[in-house]
């Protein structure tokens, strides 16, 4: 399967996505329609379920965009089954050492590469793709970057062959380093810095949490090398705009 993201980041390019958590296979369609390099299908935070994610990965097959799955934990038996489905990639919450890197890269490829035990289904068009195996999995391997730890170890996670790139998660690393939830501190910056400097020169993806309040920074933290943007989804927005309904009809309730 062509995958759009890896594309785009090979060609250093940069790719903007959103996160899902309502498991609706219309939404999925519905933002892939927009227009979004890449979705996130997020299985670590929201309830979703591997029939629930297949349709969503299904939803979305004949767009430009990528379906990414995010795990709630580094389990090889959950990335080969989400890849067996046929998701474009995965996206490792609470990453640490190099160590951890490796396990995931080891789930996602096959003998002698990896680990991964052969059983694609979806994933090679249910026995349609028939050059899928000497091919190889097309597929982008992501992190999650919001422990002290890990920002310590970013030279070497990086360093691991498969891994194509980290995305700050800003939230948890702002509580890690002392200053819960405020993702604007200067600790907070300055760990994204070092990410991001660390990801250019290792010549892999850095991501950030996309701010369309503020397109200076955007702009700057994509002249740093970020090129990953991971905009808000379908909770966030919805939210937003249920919020800004009830704020414009106020008045009018009274």
């Amino acid at each position: 399967m062509n995958n759009h993201l890896k594309n785009l980041l090979t060609a250093g390019k940069v790719a903007l996505g959103a996160q899902l958590r309502l498991g609706v296979p219309s939404i999925a369609e519905l933002f892939a329609a927009a227009g979004f390099d890449y979705l996130i299908l997020d299985g670590e935070h929201a309830p979703q379920t591997p029939v629930g994610i297949q349709a969503q990965l299904q939803a979305v097959n004949s767009y430009a965009c990528t379906p990414i799955v995010r795990l709630g934990r580094n389990d090889p038996d959950e990335v080969r089954l989400y890849l067996d489905m046929g998701a474009g990639g995965v996206l490792i919450p609470l990453i640490r050492t190099a160590a951890d890197a490796e396990k995931t890269v080891s789930a996602c490829y096959y003998p002698p590469k990896g680990t991964r035990g052969y059983g694609p289904s979806r994933a090679h068009q249910w026995g349609f793709d028939k050059d899928y195996y000497t091919r190889g999995p097309n597929v982008v391997v992501l992190f999650v970057l919001e422990t002290a730890e890990a920002v310590k170890n970013i030279d070497s996670i990086l360093a691991v062959e498969g891994v194509d790139g980290v995305i700050m998660g800003p939230a948890d690393l702002s509580i890690e380093l002392g200053v819960p939830l405020e993702m604007g501190h200067p600790k907070v910056m300055a760990a994204t810095e070092t990410v991001i400097g660390a990801a250019k020169w290792a010549g892999k993806a850095a991501g950030i949490i996309y701010d369309a309040n503020n397109l200076p920074r955007m702009r700057h933290r994509i002249e740093q090398g970020a090129r990953i943007l991971l905009a808000a989804g379908d909770e966030w927005m919805l939210q937003a705009a249920a919020q800004a309904v009830l704020t414009s009809a106020a008045g009018l309730r009274e």
